[in-house]
């Protein structure tokens, strides 16, 4: 594998304000398609060397599923609060089944996979099923009697449509639970139903990134990943996607509960701040990590997605990751 590639963590700005689109979606299919194209051109531009749609089409990374589903109702929804900053949601309603899943997700990859450059990697992003269970308000205990019914429910339409990933040619599939760190105590269950749908998917690279939340730009849960070692431990994946540059602790005391062997997407870019990070300010970022990973398996990444980053901004901070990943990987004699 090529040393320091570069890559993001999902969600990329739009190229346009689009109104109403937590509740009532507006864009057309084709708007969409087109955000899609725009997206990967941008990311492939900037040289990154792993790409993903951009996640325009979601009204955000829990309700674009809900809504798309048999069992789920979006009318009466509850409002909730997570974590200790404040954070409260309207929670979609389990109303009966929990099926018929409409995410498109292997038309998006495969519009994404025209538009990229044969030699740009195109990975499908997913939330992971625990997030979709968290953000639920179950109402058919006779159907999902805890909470790990529900989860197993929402990991089988995500089998479902991740099978029309893979089987479109995806080889690289990323799920993201941030609510792990919202609910650690939670993590050891839903690992092993993660799991479960991992293994269903058959031979394809997986990555998991675990953050803290990250709305609009705000980090809002904060269990320290040391905290979520057991449940890392059990994770049947590939490549780990984990913030760095902003965490008040050090993250490379995990490796000393998690002899993991695949390979770190490095959080060394602040996707919170309008700050543009130096390349001296990344290569001190990725430093630590040398004594744990070898070249060829560090990936460099900012510590969360771009959907709310002024896109200025975002392509400032990424032709510098890129960059530096470049010099790096030539210094490494790659």
């Amino acid at each position: 594998m090529q040393p320091f590639r570069s890559t993001v963590i999902g969600s990329f700005p739009r190229p346009a304000v689009v109104a109403d689109t937590m509740k009532r979606p507006t864009l057309s299919p084709a708007e969409v398609d087109e955000m899609i194209r725009w997206a990967v051109r941008e990311q492939a531009g900037l040289g990154l060397e792993m790409v993903t749609d951009g996640e325009a089409y979601r009204e955000n990374m829990y309700y674009f599923y809900q809504k798309r589903l048999a069992g789920v109702s979006m009318e009466n929804m509850v409002k909730q609060s997570f974590g200790t900053a404040g954070f409260a949601i309207e929670c979609a309603r389990v109303t009966g089944e929990i099926r018929e899943p409409r995410f498109n997700l292997a038309h998006y990859w495969k519009v994404a996979r025209e538009a990229a450059p044969a030699s740009v990697a195109v990975k499908q992003t997913v939330t992971g099923p625990h997030v979709l269970t968290r953000f639920s308000v179950n109402e058919r205990p006779d159907l999902y009697p805890d909470e790990h019914a529900l989860c197993r429910a929402y990991a089988e339409v995500l089998r479902q449509e991740l099978r029309e990933v893979i089987d479109a040619g995806c080889e690289h599939i990323q799920f993201d639970e941030p609510m792990w760190t919202e609910s650690p105590e939670q993590s050891e269950w839903a690992v092993e139903i993660l799991n479960e749908l991992i293994d269903s998917l058959g031979p394809v690279r997986v990555g998991l990134h675990v953050c803290g939340g990250n709305p609009r730009r705000k980090r809002v849960y904060f269990t320290k990943y040391t905290d979520l070692a057991p449940a890392f431990r059990k994770a049947h994946i590939h490549e780990v996607l984990l913030e760095h540059c902003t965490l008040g602790y050090n993250l490379m005391d995990l490796w000393s509960l998690w002899n993991f062997k695949g390979d770190l997407a490095l959080g060394v870019v602040d996707q919170r701040s309008d700050e543009i990070e130096s390349p001296e300010v990344i290569r001190e970022r990725v430093k630590p990590a040398l004594e744990y990973f070898s070249p060829e398996h560090l990936l460099l990444t900012s510590e969360c997605g771009f959907g709310h980053v002024p896109i200025d901004i975002t392509r400032a901070k990424l032709s510098v990751l890129t960059a530096t990943a470049r010099e790096l990987a030539q210094e490494a004699g790659y």
